[in-house]
């Protein structure tokens, strides 16, 4: 029996919903709490490997997947992040990965026996090969929104994306919550974004919020986790209670991490 750390997938298929922001924090909460965290930046944009510090990295995680490149050579190590990068070429890996049979595994086996106690992927913002195969990877899946117009759209398709691998793979994989991202209750379409999520069965709805806070703007520009740039913080404070959130609620509905 192998046996993987505990996985996470933040995922949208809508960008600009905070994403990176919520992998990076949420990941540099679990450490703060003694956790060993490594997070891997699956989308082509590479905003997670850019937040975290690393410009250029020599392998990114297409190569990985496709077996050009171990993982000795793809994991980038520092005294604050254990990450595996993305590059631009991951748009032309996502093709060849489509036309690997067993594309929805390979995640999966790299991850086995890995010395971490959770990984942190950031899918990109599309249901390709790359985010199926990190969903196939996946204990708890969290998709962050924003309270906007639009901003609703695509959950369904999320949620159908998800089921589709419970079914085919990963018999394992559950919906940690929404997390509310920059909302605001005020306006029309907040209000609107929340009674929808509110009175869909299908959805959990994370108590914790993460509010307006230009430090969550700016310390991914400097490489930084927002409890190194501005550890007293109102992003701090939320990120912080949202990884006790996370926390308890995965703790309480455990799923097993033995395959």
């Amino acid at each position: 029996m192998s046996k993987r750390p505990i996985t996470i997938s933040i995922t949208n298929n809508k960008g600009g919903t905070g994403k990176t922001t919520t992998a990076l924090n949420l990941g540099a909460a679990l450490q703060k709490k003694g956790f060993r965290v490594l997070l891997i930046d699956l989308d082509a944009q590479g905003n997670l490997t850019l937040a975290t510090g690393c410009r250029q990295p020599r392998h990114h995680a297409g190569e990985l997947l496709m077996d050009e490149a171990s993982w000795e050579e793809t994991l980038i190590t520092g005294p604050t992040v254990h990450l595996i990068p993305a590059s631009r070429m991951l748009l032309s890996y996502e093709h060849r990965l489509n036309a690997e049979p067993d594309s929805g595994y390979l995640l999966r086996e790299q991850l086995e026996n890995r010395p971490y106690d959770y990984v942190i992927i950031d899918c990109p913002p599309s249901l390709g090969a790359l985010t199926f195969g990190a969903l196939s990877a996946t204990d708890w899946f969290i998709v962050p929104m924003q309270g906007e117009n639009f901003a609703y759209i695509g959950l369904d398709e999320i949620l159908q994306c998800a089921a589709k691998v419970r079914r085919r793979i990963n018999p394992g994989i559950k919906l940690a919550g929404i997390l509310m991202n920059k909302f605001d209750l005020r306006t029309k379409f907040g209000q609107s974004v929340y009674q929808k999520l509110s009175a869909n069965p299908s959805v959990r709805v994370f108590n914790s919020s993460i509010r307006q806070d230009i430090s969550l703007m700016e310390c991914t520009a400097f490489g930084q986790s927002i409890f190194d740039y501005a550890p007293n913080s109102r992003g701090a404070r939320d990120l912080m209670n949202f990884c006790d959130e996370f926390l308890q609620y995965t703790n309480q509905h455990e799923t097993s991490q033995v395959i």
